[in-house]
């Protein structure tokens, strides 16, 4: 991609708006502040310092790219966001076509991007976050911000001027005088030639120095899709059954290996020698609780009709067969019906209006917290601290997570504050393995050792026909496993890809073809597989399926 100009727009304390367009990547200045510019070809870097104080308010970086003929994959916001490659005449018409009484209803504009991003809705206006990929049959092009700690970096095309421009998130507050600061730092990087996809990640990556976490390919059971959140301590009982059954199972044993821990889960020779099986296998065997067992905010309050002897006896019975427990949070929410909402209004994110900040409405309401609140701060630690090591939880699915980034304040813009929130989560739990769902991606770049990367997958294909409608992060079957193949470069790279459960029971909407797509974007993917079915339920021939799927997994890792 050949560079354009550089858009740069500031305040001044007599609060007069100055804005400035310059041909080409060089460093400039003026009396307020010195821009530096350093272009290699491959690597763009932008620095500024301030001379007066100043409020940088608008930085644009523009390239020529005639993409007229070239397939363009846009990384969505978070997790949930569609992600996928588009035609350069494709459109992106956000809630355009939802009536703003149902947006506001349901909050359908929480989860997105919809509240800070202009949606242009015309064809070869497409926008994605953090990476973009330009691929022709005889060349790929990626870029890719190296930094989004520092903030977000926005990507837009436009088919008409035929351009790209990259728009890095700007810093929250003013600059003072003599202080510097980055504004962006970019991969732009053209490949050509076999695997050129593999060399031109790669190539982004090392120049990021991003490593991910060493982790093991997870495996097991989660109880989302089978119970939802109508769970309590006899279902997942009943569900660990199941999964014993299961693994007991000559299709499953050469993966499992001896899985017989028959003594009292309370012994602690017995959880040793689980223990020790687990460390033996070549996955990460786990059984994931989730939402359901407290009410959403309340983090150390079980349900006590649900769950009357607490969550840490469910963590023992798990590991008495040699599986990994794990548990849901949603760490950065609280639901309308909380104790934490009603007893800690002030612990709750306000916008510039004073009002609380929705997030969606889930759970009857769902807000946002202040992360930046000191007690707020205290609580995460608390609840992850009492999750890992004193219920005995060794994986979180921390869930919801974009609900730390949705306003910037405190002197943060969004990019900082997610990575300010996924930090305290690293430090609160150094030792726990961190599943990540619902979090602009890079966010947990190195951070965390497993990243849902597509919507959840639903019970049908694609729902029905008024709720493809609504927003982009909708549920749906048919958008996780393009999530999931078009975010696979980032398994083994950034984290463990997590493409979402497979379903092998009978009682789903799925047909024999969209079967199989789910269980090879699973195997071919990511490095989590995970299903809510009744595993005791299974015949022979679908552990076999499972076993398959699993094997390849473990094979792709190894290789």
């Amino acid at each position: 991609m050949k560079p354009q100009s550089l858009t740069f727009a500031y305040r001044t304390d007599d609060g007069l708006k100055t804005t400035i367009q310059r041909g080409g990547f060089s460093s400039f200045g003026c009396q307020d502040f010195a821009l530096s510019v350093e272009w290699t070809g491959e690597e763009l870097a932008v620095a500024i310092e301030a001379i007066n104080r100043i409020e940088v308010s608008e930085f644009a970086i523009v390239f020529s790219r005639d993409f007229s003929r070239e397939g363009i994959l846009m990384n969505g916001y978070q997790s949930w966001t569609d992600t996928r490659e588009y035609s350069s005449l494709s459109s992106m018409p956000g809630l355009s076509r939802t009536p703003k009484a149902i947006i506001d209803r349901y909050v359908l504009d929480g989860g997105g991007d919809y509240r800070f991003v202009e949606y242009i809705n015309r064809p070869g206006y497409l926008h994605g976050f953090t990476y973009a990929v330009f691929n022709r049959y005889d060349e790929l092009t990626l870029v890719g911000s190296l930094d989004e700690s520092r903030g977000f970096t926005l990507i837009r095309t436009d088919l008409q001027k035929k351009t790209v421009t990259l728009i890095p998130e700007m810093p929250a507050r003013p600059l003072e005088a003599g202080e510097r600061a980055i504004l962006g730092h970019f991969a732009i990087i053209t490949m050509q030639g076999a695997d050129v996809r593999d060399r031109a990640y790669d190539r982004w990556f090392e120049l990021s120095g991003i490593t991910p976490r060493p982790i093991k390919p997870l495996v097991g059971y989660s109880s989302w899709y089978r119970h939802y959140d109508d769970i309590d301590a006899g279902k997942i009982v009943g569900d660990l059954a199941g999964v014993f059954e299961a693994i007991s199972s000559p299709e499953l044993a050469e993966l499992c290996g001896s899985v017989s821990v028959s003594p009292d889960p309370t012994q602690v020779a017995a959880i040793a020698e689980a223990d020790r099986i687990a460390a033996d296998s070549a996955v990460t065997w786990c059984v994931q609780v989730d939402d359901g067992w407290c009410t959403v905010g309340d983090w150390l309050l079980p349900h006590e009709n649900r769950f009357p002897d607490g969550m840490q006896p469910v963590a023992k019975a798990v590991r008495k067969i040699g599986f990994m427990p794990g548990l849901w949070m949603a760490p950065f929410v609280c639901s309308k019906d909380s104790r934490l909402f009603s007893e800690h209004p002030d612990w709750l994110l306000r916008d510039a209006s004073g009002e609380t900040v929705m997030t969606g409405s889930h759970w009857n309401g769902a807000f946002a917290l202040d992360t930046l609140n000191p007690q707020v701060r205290d609580y995460v630690r608390q609840s992850v601290h009492t999750a890992v090591d004193e219920w005995g939880f060794g994986l979180l699915k921390l869930d919801f997570l974009y609900g730390a980034c949705m306003n910037p304040h405190g002197g943060l813009n969004r990019g900082q504050l997610m990575a300010d929130a996924i930090d305290l989560l690293r430090d609160a739990a150094p030792d726990a393995l961190l599943l990540a769902c619902g979090v602009p991606l890079a966010s947990v770049f190195g951070k965390v050792e497993y990243c849902r990367v597509g919507c959840d997958v639903g019970l049908d294909w694609n729902d029905k026909a008024p709720m493809r409608l609504l927003h982009r992060e909708r549920v749906s079957t048919k958008n996780s496993l393009l999530c999931a193949r078009a975010r696979s470069p980032l398994d083994g790279r950034a984290f463990g890809s997590d493409p979402d459960v497979v379903f092998l029971r009978e009682d789903v909407k799925l047909s024999k073809d969209q079967r199989k797509e789910m269980h090879t974007t699973a195997a071919r993917c990511g490095s989590v597989l995970m299903t809510s079915d009744d595993m005791g339920a299974w015949t022979p021939e679908q552990r076999k399926r499972f076993a398959r799927m699993a094997k390849t997994i473990i094979e792709r890792k190894r290789t």
